[in-house]
This record gives C-alpha cells, sequence and structure tokens, in this order.
C-alpha cells in the first residue's frame, strides 16, 4: 500500500454535495478541473498544484473523500458544507485524526470526538487511543509476510509456497549475503544495518507502524464505516482508469490488471473525480 494515507470523512453528507462543494471551494482559489483518465482531455501542462481526489458515496452515514487537501481548506469546506468535518492520515513521521468544525476551529484533542464514539466505546478508550496507550493487532498483511520484501510475498503465494517459510529462508540468504559483503568491503555496522533496512524495510506495512497503530485505535472507537481506511487512493485511481476505458471502448480487449483494479473497488462508477490544478498565472481569493 502507499506510504502515505489522507482521507476526509463528513457525516450525513451526499456524494454530489461534497464533490460540488469540493469543485467550488478549488475554483475560487484559481484551479481548472482537468480529466486524466480515457477519454478526457488530460492534464493540460500549463496546471501546477495538482489536486487529486475522489469522493466516495455514502456507507454507513459518512462520506469519505481519499486523497490530500490542502488543511488551509478544511475550515471553509466545513463552513459550506454547515458540518464537522474528521481529517485522518497518516505518513512516514506521524499520523492521526483531526476535527475541523463548522466555525473553522480544528481540534486534535480526544474530547472533541466524544460525539463520534462508536456503541460500546468509552471517552476513556478514545483518550488512550490518542495517546498512543493502545495497541492494536498486526495486520495480516504484515504478519502473513514475515519480513518479505515488497513483492516476495505474492510470488511464494503463486508458487504454494508459505510465506514464513520464504521469510525464512530470505532472512538465511540475507544474513549470509551481508556476511559476505561485509568481509569483502569491510562495511561498518551501521551501514550494513542500512542497506538491511533498505532490502527488509519496504516489505512492512505502514498501518502496523507506531503511527499506523495509533490512527488504527482511534478510528476504531469512532463510528466511522467498517472499512474506512480502504480502498486506497491508489487502488481506486486504477479502477476507475478501468471504468473509463471499458466505458469508452466497451469493446476493446480488456488490458492486465484491469479486471483485479475493477473487483478491488466495487461499485467504482460511482466514485466521483475532482481533479484541479491552478495554472502558472492563476492567483486566489482573498
Amino acid at each position: 500500500m502507499s506510504q502515505t494515507w489522507h482521507s476526509l470523512f463528513i457525516p450525513g453528507a451526499e456524494a454530489s454535495t461534497v464533490a460540488e462543494a469540493l469543485r467550488a471551494l478549488l475554483a475560487r482559489r484559481g484551479c481548472a478541473p482537468y480529466d486524466p483518465f480515457p477519454g478526457g482531455t488530460g492534464t493540460p501542462p500549463e496546471l501546477i498544484a495538482l489536486v487529486r481526489l475522489f469522493v466516495a458515496p455514502a456507507q454507513d452515514g459518512w462520506v469519505r473523500v481519499l486523497g490530500d487537501l490542502d488543511a488551509a481548506l478544511l475550515p471553509d469546506l466545513a463552513a459550506t458544507l454547515k458540518s464537522a468535518l474528521l481529517a485522518g492520515w497518516l505518513e512516514e513521521d506521524g499520523g492521526g485524526f483531526a476535527l475541523v468544525s463548522p466555525d473553522g476551529a480544528r481540534h486534535e484533542d480526544a474530547d472533541a470526538f466524544a460525539p463520534y464514539l462508536r456503541a460500546g466505546a468509552t471517552p476513556s478508550d478514545l483518550r488512550r487511543a490518542f495517546a498512543g496507550e493502545v495497541r492494536v493487532v498486526p495486520l495480516e498483511s504484515d504478519a502473513a509476510s514475515a519480513g518479505l520484501p515488497p513483492g516476495l510475498h505474492d510470488v511464494a503465494r503463486e508458487q504454494g509456497v508459505s510465506p514464513q517459510q520464504a521469510g525464512r529462508l530470505f532472512e538465511r540468504l540475507s544474513e549470509g549475503l551481508f556476511g559476505k559483503l561485509a568481509g569483502q568491503s569491510g562495511e561498518s555496522g551501521a551501514e550494513q544495518a542500512r542497506a538491511r533496512a533498505v532490502i527488509m524495510g519496504g516489505g512492512r506495512d505502514p498501518w502496523n507502524s507506531l503511527h499506523g497503530q495509533r490512527v488504527r485505535a482511534i478510528a476504531e472507537t469512532l463510528a466511522l464505516p467498517a472499512n474506512w481506511r480502504l480502498p486506497a487512493w491508489e487502488d481506486v485511481r486504477d479502477a476507475y482508469h478501468a471504468h473509463r476505458m471499458r466505458e469508452r471502448y466497451p469493446r476493446m480487449m480488456a488490458l492486465p490488471g484491469d479486471r483485479e483494479s475493477l473487483a478491488a473497488v466495487p461499485g467504482i462508477a460511482a466514485y466521483l473525480p475532482v481533479f484541479m490544478g491552478r495554472a502558472r498565472s492563476g492567483g486566489t481569493d482573498g
């Protein structure tokens, strides 16, 4: 999955209303829409500061916006929608949730989220989650990979080898490789550790990091949809591209990966893209 995750959650909203509000907000800041998908006009080269969002259909009383929107725009969006926004993010150096109220105030304290507690969760649960005191169960993708770097988990599955066995074999091979390299190059222990991190670290799921666990713990105390973090933005982009390709060229043979992309995001036709950018000479409103 991507190393970064950004989502907005709007309670009691309609997807079309949210998409229209986003487009109007960005237009007031000098942004123009563009369509990079099959049948569209592509991405004009003069556009900069691209904003690439998808608005998911409403689920369990929430509309989710996938993608990174400038935090400075959230107060105006909340005011336009007359609704609080729950903004979630996960990056390599941090992660969490913020609540932006219709009056523009931003809150990152647990008490502000009390109205959105799920059934069975308590304010104490919420405060512990915000404090990073809750450890959640590792996601299967990380536990099953057993330390495998990116790509090897799927190869192991295709060859009928368990990820745990493949992980142990990879561990022994890498130990031998680093031992030989150390003897030949005289690398220090720190240099070997950095090289090992490059090979091994890429296979770790960021949702199992300390930041990822904190975000998951907070989300699990809130009345968000069960699949609040999925699908990933990249999965929606790929599925929407395949959907538009099929819509534009219905008789064309499916490209490799298209069926898998569409299967990964059921109901992709209901997702609303908000792709906009500002021309180099564009301005902003006051």
